[in-house]
């Protein structure tokens, strides 16, 4: 920001240096920017990490020269794990701030120590290889590689979330929720860590409320009015000693037994029998609507962890397309361990640099971090990287001088020696299609080079070689 009265710059400051005047707009700023500062240092405090990071990145919006609160959110990066993007906010509070700043106190105790660089790096490969098993499909040895990474670094967080990821989708629950747990040890807020011990709690209480429904879903029925038959016998007949009324008694004591057994036996046993076939309809119809609602239970249970695996399928997808991500991330981990080594290892800094897509870095601060190296070392980088090239272009290593000439386009996409010594490596490994398409760069875009020059040569001797097998 300028003054608006004289035009001078306002570094960390509202009243202008130059001509004294306030300037209201520059003061505002750098009061928000110093609010946000001190809530994320309370927040800090109270080991509120991830709300502490949005405020302190909050403040770095307000004003990108605010040293202390990049120190400070360098400080919580490096608490969890996040050594590349702690050395990063370092390097860019040096950058703005060289003298008196605590930030070179960090890098040099960090360059004092290549231990813990080395240490640092393994983490982030531990990391990336448990990556490289889940894009593999192997679960049990990406697990086994995140426990490695967090036995070398207890607080690095992105490897407790992912191994609860990978938990929860094995459908261990309970590792899964103690795994989490222990991240919002280190970060108390962690919105993912939250998250997912949200989805893992909804999970298994689903599946605790179907197994009491399987439990206590069957009622046995019992008839609440049983029939009981009550027989009476009565042996007591009169006997008047007479032989026709003793036939008489028998044949009456006959047809009156036959007729209590009609009138009293056969309906009892066809009304039990009716009972029996009536309970026998209520319990098959208890188990049919029980049976439904079990089918009905197991189909949304079934949905919801559709939806669920689905839910996680798409994390892990996401995670399997941060690799690459993850793997620039490491390339400028190493390309800052280089820059921080010194001006004699810019060539090195500049050659990790050239492997890193900037797109594909997680944020503006990384991309700030890749910018500030990229403009320190990229003059040096590209000439160690061009000699290299003309080596192995010389020793008829014609791969290994493509893969450097590239690297020298990503950083200086108009080094014309590079796009005619690529041409050449291509042609003399007989790929003419590549061969050409430089070439042709060269003579279309730089008609005037001397470099256009040879390969127009170039092309016109592969044409000439064209012509005569055709000939052939």
């Amino acid at each position: 920001m300028n003054c608006t009265n004289c035009n001078g710059p306002l570094i960390n400051t509202y009243v202008c240096p130059n001509c004294g005047q306030v300037d209201e707009l520059a003061r505002k700023i750098i009061y928000a920017s110093n609010w946000h500062y001190n809530q994320g240092l309370a927040k800090t405090k109270v080991r509120d990490l991830t709300g502490a990071t949005n405020s302190l990145l909050m403040s770095l919006k307000y004003n990108k020269r605010n040293t202390q609160a990049r120190n400070l959110l360098g400080l919580i990066y490096y608490q969890i794990g996040e050594i590349v993007n702690a050395l990063g906010e370092w390097v860019i509070s040096v950058h703005f701030q060289p003298e008196d700043n605590i930030a070179n106190t960090y890098i040099k105790a960090i360059q004092d120590n290549p231990g813990k660089l080395q240490f640092a790096n393994r983490i982030i490969q531990k990391y990336n290889m448990a990556l490289e098993f889940l894009e593999q499909g192997n679960m049990d040895m990406a697990i086994i590689e995140l426990k490695k990474a967090i036995n070398l670094n207890p607080n690095y967080i992105r490897a407790y979330q992912l191994m609860g990821l990978l938990y929860f989708k094995t459908k261990q629950y309970a590792p899964a929720r103690k795994i989490l747990v222990r991240s919002l040890k280190i970060d108390r807020n962690n919105i993912t860590s939250l998250r997912y011990i949200k989805e893992i709690d909804a999970v298994a209480g689903d599946r605790a409320r179907a197994r009491t429904r399987k439990r206590d879903g069957f009622t046995q029925i019992n008839d609440p009015n049983p029939v009981v038959v009550e027989e009476k016998t009565d042996n007591k007949y009169t006997d008047f000693n007479t032989g026709l009324l003793s036939i008489v008694n028998v044949i009456i004591g006959v047809v009156i037994g036959a007729a209590v057994v009609w009138l009293l036996l056969v309906p009892s046993v066809r009304r039990n029998l009716a009972l029996e076939y009536n309970q026998a309809v209520v319990e098959y119809g208890s188990l049919i609507s029980e049976n439904n609602n079990l089918i009905a239970s197991y189909e949304k249970e079934n949905a919801d962890l559709t939806a669920q695996n689905q839910a996680l399928q798409d994390q892990l997808d996401s995670a399997d397309a941060s690799q690459t991500a993850d793997s620039s991330e490491e390339n400028l981990f190493r390309a800052i361990q280089a820059y921080i080594g010194g001006e004699e290892s810019y060539g090195e800094a500049g050659e990790y640099l050239a492997d890193v897509d900037e797109d594909s870095l997680p944020n503006d601060y990384a991309r700030d971090i890749y910018t500030t190296i990229y403009e320190a070392t990229r003059s040096a980088a590209e000439t160690q990287l061009a000699q290299d090239g003309l080596n192995a272009y010389q020793n008829g290593q014609y791969m290994d001088a493509i893969d450097y000439y590239q690297k020298v386009l990503r950083l200086n996409s108009e080094n014309l020696d590079a796009l005619y010594y690529i041409g050449a490596s291509y042609q003399n490994l007989a790929d003419l299609d590549n061969a050409m398409n430089y070439y042709e760069q060269l003579i279309n875009n730089y008609p005037t080079s001397s470099q256009a020059a040879s390969a127009q040569a170039a092309v016109d001797e592969i044409q000439q070689a064209a012509g005569q097998t055709g000939e052939t």
